[in-house]
C-alpha cells in the first residue's frame, strides 16, 4: 500500500455514486468547474487515446492535464501537467485537504475510496495549474464514475465496449454499454469507433435521452502501412487533417482503432487551437504510454502489455504475430487480477510460447499462480511457476539469447512490478 491509498481505507473498493467525490470536490472549491475537459471511456484504449491527445497538445505548447489510471507504481504517474507529473508533496497536500476531517464525510457521503481521492486532487491541481484543456480517462464504467463529475466537457469519446470487470458488470456487453454510456452530456458530442449493433442502439438511445450528438467514426479509417519493431507508419484514407502517413512509437495493432478516435477527436477540437499539421504529426509519433506493447529490447526481444481481459490478449498475439518473428525461444511471464477472464486469456496467449511462467503481482487482488495452473494443464502447455515478479523477469531477461522473445503480460500490476525491475520507475 503506497503513501497515498493508506490515507484512506479499504484501499481500493468499488463503491459507484458521485455524492462522495463531489463532497471531496466541494471542499476543495469546486475545481472540475474551472476548466474544459475531454473524457475518455470504454473497455481498452483509453489510456492510448489519452496519450496521444497528451502528446499532440504538447507539442502544440497547449496546458494540458492529463489524468490516468492505473498507475504502474507511482501514483503520481496519474495526474500530469503539459507531461509532467504531480509531485508526491503537492498531491499528498491534496489529498488531505479533501478528506480531512473525515468524521464529516463519515456523517455524510461516506468513506471516499482511493480513486475519489485522486480524482478530487487531479480536479484541483488541473484549477489551481490553470490547464487549458484536461484530459480525463474514465475508471470504471462511466455513469457513476467520479470522474463523471466533471462540469465543463467539450467531447466525449468511448474507444469500445468488450466483456471485463464481470464481478461488476456481470456477463455480456448490455450492462457495460449503459455504464460507459452515461458518459453523454446534453449538447456535448459523444464520438465512439465502437461497431457492435446491441452496443450502437444503447449508445443512440442515451445520446437521445441526454441530447448528445454521437458521432460514428470508421475504425477502418485508419491504415497500418508499416510495422517495424521500432515505428508504425500508418496513414487515414479520409485523411481530415492533412497528415499523410504519420508515425507512431506506440506499436500494437489495436492502436488503429484509438488513432481513429484520437483523430476524430482533434478534428473537433483543432478549430478552436492552434494545432498545425507537423504539431499533429510530430506529437502522434512522440506519444509513448508505458506498459502498452512497449518494447524494452530488441535482440533479445522483451515487450511489455498490460493485456488484462481477453481482447486485449488477443490484440497482443495479433501484434506480434504481424511483427517480424524472433527466432528463439519465446516465454510467456503472464499473471492476472482475480476479477478476469483468465480462460478465455489463456486460450489466446498459452499456446503462442514455449514456456509459460506463472507469477502473482503484490496486489491484494492478485490470482495466485496457482490458480492459474489448472489453464496451462489444460492447454498443455510447458509452463512453471514462478517467484516474485521482480526476481523471475529478472531471471529470464539474463537468459535470453539475442532471438527470444520475452513477453510479460496478464496485468498491469504485474507489468508495473517488472518494468520498475528491468528499467526501474517510469
Amino acid at each position: 500500500m503506497n503513501k497515498f491509498s493508506s490515507l484512506l481505507a479499504p484501499e481500493r473498493t468499488v463503491k459507484p455514486g458521485l455524492a462522495r467525490v463531489q463532497a471531496l470536490l466541494s471542499r476543495l472549491g469546486s475545481p472540475e468547474r474551472r476548466f474544459p475537459a475531454v473524457q475518455v471511456g470504454g473497455t481498452n484504449g483509453k489510456g492510448s487515446v489519452v496519450a496521444f491527445l497528451e502528446s499532440v497538445l504538447v507539442v502544440g505548447d497547449v496546458k494540458v492535464g492529463a489524468y490516468t489510471s492505473p498507475d504502474l507504481g507511482d501514483p503520481t504517474e496519474r495526474i500530469r501537467v503539459k507531461g509532467e507529473a504531480i509531485s508526491p508533496e503537492r498531491l499528498e497536500e491534496l489529498i488531505q485537504e479533501a478528506i480531512y476531517p473525515m468524521d464529516e464525510l463519515l456523517a455524510g457521503p461516506g468513506r471516499p475510496t482511493f480513486f475519489e481521492a485522486m480524482t478530487a486532487a487531479a480536479f484541483a491541481h488541473f484549477a489551481r495549474e490553470g490547464v487549458e484543456l484536461a484530459l480525463v480517462e474514465v475508471g470504471l464504467g462511466g455513469r457513476y464514475d467520479a470522474t463523471s463529475s466533471l462540469a465543463n466537457l467539450l467531447l466525449t469519446l468511448v474507444t469500445s465496449v468488450e466483456e471485463d470487470h464481470i464481478d461488476f458488470f456481470g456477463p455480456g456487453l448490455g450492462q457495460a454499454a449503459w455504464e460507459k454510456a452515461g458518459i453523454a452530456r446534453q449538447g456535448v458530442p459523444f464520438l465512439t469507433v465502437e461497431r457492435k449493433e446491441g452496443v450502437l442502439a444503447t449508445f443512440a438511445h442515451e445520446c437521445r435521452n441526454v441530447g448528445a450528438a454521437l458521432v460514428l467514426l470508421d475504425p477502418e479509417d485508419v491504415e497500418l502501412v508499416e510495422l517495424s519493431w521500432e515505428r508504425a507508419v500508418w496513414r487515414s484514407r479520409t485523411d481530415p487533417l492533412g497528415l499523410g502517413e504519420f508515425e507512431t512509437g506506440l506499436l500494437g495493432l489495436y492502436q488503429r482503432d484509438n488513432l481513429a478516435l484520437t483523430l476524430g477527436a482533434l478534428a473537433e477540437l483543432v478549430g478552436g487551437m492552434e494545432l498545425g499539421r507537423e504539431t499533429i504529426r510530430e506529437g502522434l509519433a512522440a506519444a509513448r504510454w508505458p506498459g502498452r506493447f512497449e518494447v524494452l529490447s530488441c535482440r533479445p526481444y522483451i515487450v511489455l502489455d498490460g493485456a488484462h481481459n481477453p481482447s486485449g490478449a488477443q490484440a497482443v498475439v495479433d501484434t506480434l504475430g504481424r511483427l517480424p518473428a524472433p527466432k528463439g525461444r519465446k516465454v510467456l511471464v503472464f499473471g492476472a487480477l482475480r476479477d478476469k477472464m483468465v480462460r478465455e486469456m489463456a486460450e489466446a496467449l498459452f499456446p503462442r510460447f514455449d514456456e509459460v511462467v506463472l507469477v502473482a503481482s503484490r496486489s491484494g487482488r492478485a490470482l495466485p499462480p496457482e490458480a492459474l495452473s489448472h489453464q496451462a494443464r489444460r492447454l498443455r502447455c510447458t509452463w512453471r511457476i514462478g517467484g516474485p515478479v521482480e526476481e523471475t523477469v529478472r531471471e529470464l531477461a539474463s537468459g535470453l539469447g539475442e532471438e527470444d522473445l520475452l513477453l510479460i503480460a496478464g496485468s498491469l500490476t504485474v507489468v508495473g512490478e517488472a518494468r520498475r525491475a528491468l528499467i526501474g520507475p517510469s
